[in-house]
């Protein structure tokens, strides 16, 4: 599965640039059905070309915040920032508010989502969410097209709920003329990676525990032959760990999350750089909770398993490298109360989410079209 990557924020919403990592050509056809992985870090899209090539567009769900000014409107105007106006504010958006954050020295990025949904502590997060999401989908390619988009499922350690947020997302993609369907961010991964059962019947497929190690949330569901059977998620993931690194070591949040994503290698840290040792220790933090987590809500719904189960990962906050190799040894210990065949990291972790949602969609496609 070969992968194509656009980092873009159209032109009609900021007025500014078009950003592009990788370029994709226009020609290009795309088959009907798409996916949406609304991240809490990122927003990334999937479509699928007629020769079953998946190309990827996503953007840093990143803000921060001005407030309108000489000062601002002049800084803007002699800049090539991304940003977007709202009431009485201007938000940078995406890379461009991390990289001006760790130049100015002051202040902090925000995000419209917190904690898997929707930030509550931003009063601007629905419009700005809106401007993200619609700048990465675009138009649909036929009338109602079905599109798939991420949700998380309700955690365990919160009070938290998902349907505000479900609500929320639908209406932005109906208002955007898209025939659009909910799919659980954990099972997304299974119906991207397959993972397998091993029985005595030989191997079954699509049935597995997929856990989704995001920015906001982990989410965790087990599937039998593609059904879902469990599905949950828990709090405090890669967000979190930021901002206690950054707490724990007096550094702005913003150079903590640079060095996570640029320098970090949790099998070859450098001891001379307290970020990455803290780092390292929030990691372990983080993945022993994660898994005590799975554990105790597995024990607690006395699933039976029949045969050796495989373990796949994809997210965010899975892909430093060294993350599959310490979450291995955190569930060898573990009272997860299964056989497990094997702990797999998907080969796309970043894009795992929304080319299962597109698998989907296109499925719905296919049903409707027979």
């Amino acid at each position: 599965m070969s992968n194509v990557v656009d980092d873009v924020l159209s032109d009609d919403l900021t007025n500014k640039k078009v950003e592009t990592k990788t370029k994709v050509e226009k020609e290009e056809k795309y088959l009907p059905g798409v996916g949406v992985d609304i991240g809490t870090c990122t927003i990334v899209l999937s479509r699928r070309t007629v020769d079953g090539k998946f190309v990827n567009k996503f953007h840093r769900n990143m803000l921060y915040p001005l407030e309108i000014s000489e000062e601002s409107t002049d800084l803007l105007s002699k800049s090539n920032y991304l940003y977007v106006k709202v009431d009485e504010k201007y938000f940078i958006v995406g890379d461009d508010a991390l990289n001006l954050v760790n130049a100015i020295g002051k202040g902090e990025v925000i995000r419209p989502m917190q904690n898997g949904i929707l930030n509550p502590s931003l009063k601007e997060s629905v419009n700005l969410l809106f401007y993200i999401i619609k700048a990465v989908v675009g138009d649909p390619i036929i009338e109602n097209e079905p599109l798939r988009f991420s949700l998380p499922a309700d955690p365990l350690d919160s009070n938290m709920n998902n349907k505000f947020h479900q609500m929320v997302l639908q209406g932005f993609f109906d208002k955007m003329g898209f025939d659009a369907k909910p799919v659980n961010e954990a099972m997304a991964i299974c119906y991207d990676c397959n993972p397998i059962l091993k029985s005595d019947e030989g191997d079954v497929p699509l049935s597995g525990i997929m856990i989704s190690a995001g920015g906001g949330m982990w989410n965790v569901a087990m599937a039998l032959k593609g059904m879902s059977l469990v599905e949950f998620s828990c709090t405090k993931s890669g967000d979190y760990l930021d901002e206690q690194v950054a707490l724990m070591t007096g550094s702005k949040k913003s150079k903590v999350i640079r060095i996570k994503e640029k320098q970090l290698n949790l099998d070859k840290l450098d001891p001379n750089d307290r970020i990455q040792t803290a780092l390292s220790v929030y990691y372990d933090e983080m993945i022993d909770r994660m898994v005590h987590h799975i554990g105790n809500k597995f024990q607690n719904i006395n699933s039976e398993v029949d045969g050796e189960i495989e373990i796949v990962v994809a997210g965010g906050s899975s892909m430093a490298p060294g993350f599959c190799e310490r979450l291995r040894s955190a569930i060898k210990k573990s009272n997860i109360p299964f056989k497990i065949y094997r702990i797999r990291h998907s080969t796309t972790p970043f894009y795992s989410v929304s080319t299962g949602c597109c698998l989907r969609a296109q499925a719905d496609y296919s049903r409707k079209n027979k």
